[in-house]
């Protein structure tokens, strides 16, 4: 099997949220419901990521995702 990933606080926090920019900006240019509901769906989750690893979250209730 391959090499589990190592990398560091920055690089991940940097990583996540160039990712979820990018599916934000994916989301918002959608021409498919579906295909921009997943984007954002996947720009959320990657936000909440960088949240985590940045120490930011806090244990609140969110109400769900609704487009």
């Amino acid at each position: 099997m391959g090499r589990a990933y190592q990398g560091s606080m920055t690089t991940d926090i940097a990583y996540h949220r160039t990712r979820a920019s990018r599916e934000l900006d994916l989301g918002l240019a959608c021409g498919s419901l579906a295909a921009a509901r997943a984007h954002l769906r996947l720009s959320s989750l990657h936000f909440q990521k960088v949240r985590d690893l940045e120490g930011l979250s806090a244990p609140v209730e969110r109400p769900p995702f609704v487009l």
